[in-house]
C-alpha cells in the first residue's frame, strides 16, 4: 500500500531501511490512543417528580466509563464509539533511544525522560496496516502514546507446527517482575482463543489468561501485544486486526501479579501459551517479553510529504529495583 504515497523528495521510508541496517535507532513502536469515554448529560431536572427539560440534553461534562456512541435525545450532535486504539507497527527514528533523570519528590523517586522520534509523513503512516483501515485515526495528536521495547527480557525461538495448543517454555527462573508486556506475531487460518501467561508464586500454579476471539489470517502474520503488568480479574485489552479491535478479558489464577514472580525457585515465569479454538497449522515469531517505554507525545512538526519531527516525554513511576523490593 506504501507504494502509492507521495514519498516527496526526502524518501524516508527508504531512509530508515538503510539506517535499521546499520544502528538500533530505528525503532518498532506500537501506538497506543486512550479511549474516549461519553460524557454524562441529564434530561430531567432534580425534583422529586423529575420534569424534563424543553432544550437538549445538558452536558455536564463528566466522563462515564463507556466508549461506545451514545443517544443524543432532543440534541442531533452525533456520538461515535471510541475505544482505546493498539496499533503496532509503527517505525519511528528515534534519538536517543533510552533517556533518564531522575529528581527526588516528597512523594518518592520520579524518573523522566525525553527524545525526538523522526518518522514517515501522515499520509505514509496512514497507509500502514490498521491505520489505513481503522477511521478512529486520522492524524498523530499531542498526548498520544509511543511504546518502545526498552529492554527484552525473554525472547523464545519461533514456532511453526499444527496443532491446538501452543506452549512456550522459558529459560529457568525467569523474573517477571522486569516484564511489561508480551509482543509476538502470529499466522493461521485458525481462531485465537486465549493467550496465557503462566508462573509460579511461592510453588503454586499461576497465570494471566487473555481470553477472546479473533479469526486470523493464514496468508499474513498479526501483530499481538498485550499488557501483563497492574492486571486485574474482568480487565479489557484489544487486539485489532485490518482496523478491528477484538476484546480480550482478562482473568487470574492464584492472584496472579507478575510483580511477585522474582526469578528464585518457586518463583518465576514458566511458559507462555496460545491457544486456538481448534487444531490449525500455526507460526509464532518475534516472541518479546520485554519492559517498555512509554513516550507521550508532546510536540509535533509535520513537513508535509517529508517527514514528522515528534517530541515525546515520559515518566515512569517506579523503578525496577523497587518492583523486586516491594513485590
Amino acid at each position: 500500500m506504501a507504494n502509492t504515497v507521495k514519498l516527496g523528495s526526502v524518501n524516508f521510508p527508504k531512509l530508515m531501511r538503510h539506517v535499521g541496517h546499520r544502528t538500533n535507532q530505528v525503532r518498532d513502536l506500537v501506538f497506543m490512543r486512550d479511549a474516549i469515554f461519553r460524557k454524562v448529560t441529564k434530561t430531567h431536572d432534580s425534583q422529586d417528580t423529575p420534569q424534563a427539560l424543553s432544550g437538549p440534553d445538558v452536558n455536564f461534562g463528566y466522563e462515564d466509563n463507556n466508549h461506545a456512541g451514545q443517544s443524543a435525545g432532543t440534541n442531533t450532535a452525533y456520538h461515535a464509539s471510541s475505544p482505546e486504539l493498539i496499533l503496532p507497527g509503527l517505525n519511528a527514528v528515534q534519538t536517543p533511544i533510552i533517556s533518564r533523570s531522575g529528581e527526588l519528590e516528597r512523594t518518592g523517586h520520579r524518573i523522566t525522560g525525553s527524545c525526538t522520534f523522526y518518522m514517515p509523513s501522515l499520509s505514509y503512516i496512514k497507509s500502514l496496516d490498521n491505520f489505513s483501515e481503522t477511521n478512529q485515526f486520522s492524524e498523530l495528536e499531542t498526548y498520544d502514546k509511543l511504546l518502545d521495547m526498552e529492554r527484552i527480557i525473554e525472547n523464545p525461538s519461533d514456532v511453526s507446527a499444527t496443532q491446538q495448543t501452543t506452549t512456550i517454555s522459558f529459560d529457568s527462573l525467569t523474573a517477571g517482575y522486569e516484564i511489561d508486556r508480551i509482543q509476538f506475531k502470529i499466522k493461521t487460518s485458525g481462531v485465537l482463543d486465549y493467550v496465557q501467561i503462566n508462573g509460579d508464586i511461592g510453588g503454586s500454579d499461576s497465570h494471566l489468561k487473555w481470553d477472546g476471539s479473533l479469526s486470523l489470517s493464514g496468508s499474513a502474520f498479526t501483530t499481538v501485544d498485550l499488557p501483563v503488568r497492574n492486571i486485574k480479574a474482568s480487565d479489557t485489552t484489544l487486539i485489532y486486526k485490518d482496523g478491528t479491535g477484538s476484546t480480550f478479558t482478562a482473568s487470574l489464577l492464584n492472584s496472579f501479579d507478575i510483580d511477585k514472580l522474582r526469578g528464585d525457585s518457586g518463583n518465576d515465569l514458566s511458559s507462555f501459551k496460545v491457544q486456538l479454538s481448534s487444531s490449525s497449522a500455526i507460526e509464532l515469531k518475534d516472541i518479546y517479553l520485554y519492559k517498555e517505554a512509554e513516550w507521550r507525545v508532546e510536540t509535533i512538526k509535520d513537513y508535509r510529504d517529508e517527514y514528522m519531527e515528534v517530541g515525546a516525554v515520559r515518566v515512569r513511576g517506579d523503578r525496577t529495583s523497587r518492583r523486586r523490593a516491594y513485590g
